[in-house]
C-alpha cells in the first residue's frame, strides 16, 4: 500500500489562500489542511503497524504450535495429578485426607494460573 504524502506546495498554497480569503473562511481552510495532514499521518502509522504486525504475526504463528502443545500437556498433566492426589487422599484413613486432596488441587490451580500470562 503506497503511503500518501502531502506535497510541500500544498502548504504554500494554503498559506497563500489564507491571505487572499476573508477571515470567515480561514478556519475552514486550516481545518481542511490539518485534516489532510492527519489522514496522511494516520496512513503512515497504519502502514508501519501493519508491517510490524505482519512480521510479528509470522513469528508468532511458528511459536504458537509449540505453546499450545505445552498448554494441553499442562492441562492433561494437571488432571492426571489431581485425580491421583484425590485417589491417594481417599485411601487414607485419616479425617484430614480431604484436606490433602484440596491442597493438591489448589497447588495445581496455582501452577495453571501462573502459566496463563506466559501463553
Amino acid at each position: 500500500m503506497p503511503v500518501p504524502e502531502i506535497p510541500r506546495d500544498e502548504l504554500h498554497a494554503a498559506v497563500r489562500a489564507r491571505g487572499e480569503l476573508d477571515r470567515e473562511l480561514e478556519p475552514h481552510l486550516i481545518e481542511t489542511f490539518l485534516d489532510r495532514v492527519e489522514r496522511t499521518i494516520d496512513a503512515r502509522v497504519d502502514a508501519r503497524i501493519d508491517a510490524r504486525v505482519k512480521a510479528y504475526g509470522h513469528d508468532r504463528q511458528r511459536s504458537k504450535g509449540m505453546s499450545s502443545f505445552w498448554t494441553v500437556a499442562l492441562a492433561l498433566g494437571s488432571m492426571a495429578l489431581g485425580i491421583g492426589a484425590i485417589g491417594a487422599a481417599s485411601a487414607l484413613d485419616d479425617p484430614f485426607s480431604f484436606l490433602v486432596g484440596v491442597t493438591a488441587w489448589i497447588a495445581i490451580a496455582v501452577i495453571n494460573l501462573a502459566h496463563v500470562p506466559t501463553r
